[in-house]
């Protein structure tokens, strides 16, 4: 007798447990849905909304996703992949890019797209974080009070009552423009570099998720490597290509002397070496651009009615750049 009131008491509790969890995660989720932002715009309150412009993009119309972090941005131009080669992209980078955010950025995209391929860019694979960092970053994830929670102090009526809409997509496509002229040694040896080629196991954790992802949702997963000065070396290279080989996915290092980006050290870099500037960038999208569209079979949509927009962007981008390296031009002449 006494063992059935010793395992009611546990039944009850346990129920009880149960209730007070569903009623913790009801209040954390309508907490959620107020302070989530209710478009993807900056004005909305929404985090690094350049990166998060893909949510804006029409259902399955892009082929490549980019992500990674700022070498990404400063390299990797969609628009003229767009105008040179016809396929459809969008660079998902954010600064000094952790590879849990990596993974949230990447489940965002394929949540509304379903690219051929996914081009990873390989700096992101060094920086540090813990796992407490990546789960503090999967409980944002489920629940956007934990990442929005300061938004309480410019709620309006639309956040109480209004739906959940992505409907920006930033001009650039991701892509940042800097004309900056900062140059190096275009001699200097990458071996003298100092980036540790070390991966911590967490971080080879989320690279082996990011490729199951990829291989899930029917993504060809890219590993690249844009040209830095800084933050590339032959220990770096080398141990990108095991990562590579053991996840069997391709391998592009774009510093390698086989791709020759053109890349002049001298005048392509706006940090020194650390990132190309606009000179540089297009350098880089012709040959990854070429790279990525007779290797992994990606469509030319030019003409397609279906596209017009791409074609009115690249036509703004095309302004933007050409008055951008003008402005350039003229400032290396001022004394």
């Amino acid at each position: 007798m006494v063992d059935l009131r010793f395992r009611a008491r546990g039944a009850r509790a346990a129920l009880a447990l149960v209730v007070a969890l569903a009623g913790g995660a009801g209040v954390l989720s309508a907490a959620s849905y107020i302070v989530e932002p209710k478009n993807n715009q900056a004005e909305f309150g929404m985090i690094e909304a350049r990166a998060n412009g893909v949510l804006g993009e029409p259902d399955d119309s892009i082929d490549a996703v980019f992500i990674g972090d700022s070498e990404v941005f400063s390299a990797v131009s969609p628009l003229q992949m767009w105008g040179e080669r016809g396929f459809t992209s969008y660079a998902c980078s954010t600064t000094a890019q952790q590879l849990c955010y990596t993974r949230t950025l990447l489940l965002r995209a394929l949540a509304r797209q379903h690219p051929r391929v996914v081009v990873l860019e390989s700096d992101c694979f060094f920086y540090p974080f813990t796992a407490a960092d990546g789960l503090k970053r999967e409980i944002q994830d489920v629940f956007p009070v934990f990442e929005y929670h300061d938004r309480w102090k410019s709620l309006g009526p639309q956040d109480l009552l209004g739906p959940l809409r992505h409907t920006w997509t930033d001009d650039l496509k991701g892509f940042r423009l800097n004309a900056s002229i900062k140059p190096v040694d275009a001699l200097a040896d990458m071996n003298r570099v100092r980036s540790d080629a070390e991966l911590p196991w967490i971080n080879r954790l989320y690279i082996a998720d990011i490729a199951r992802i990829c291989r899930d949702h029917g993504s060809e997963l890219v590993i690249a490597t844009v040209p830095s000065m800084k933050n590339m070396n032959d220990a770096r290279h080398a141990r990108i290509q095991q990562i590579a080989d053991e996840l069997h996915v391709d391998y592009i290092d774009l510093n390698d002397e086989k791709h020759d980006t053109g890349v002049d050290w001298s005048h392509d870099t706006r940090d020194f070496g650390d990132h190309v500037n606009i000179f540089g960038a297009k350098k880089v999208s012709a040959s990854l651009g070429e790279i990525l569209s007779s290797r992994y079979n990606l469509p030319d949509h030019r003409g397609d009615p279906a596209y017009r927009g791409w074609e009115t962007a690249l036509a703004r981008y095309d302004r933007r750049v050409d008055r951008l390296i003008a402005e350039a031009g003229a400032d290396s002449q001022r004394p």
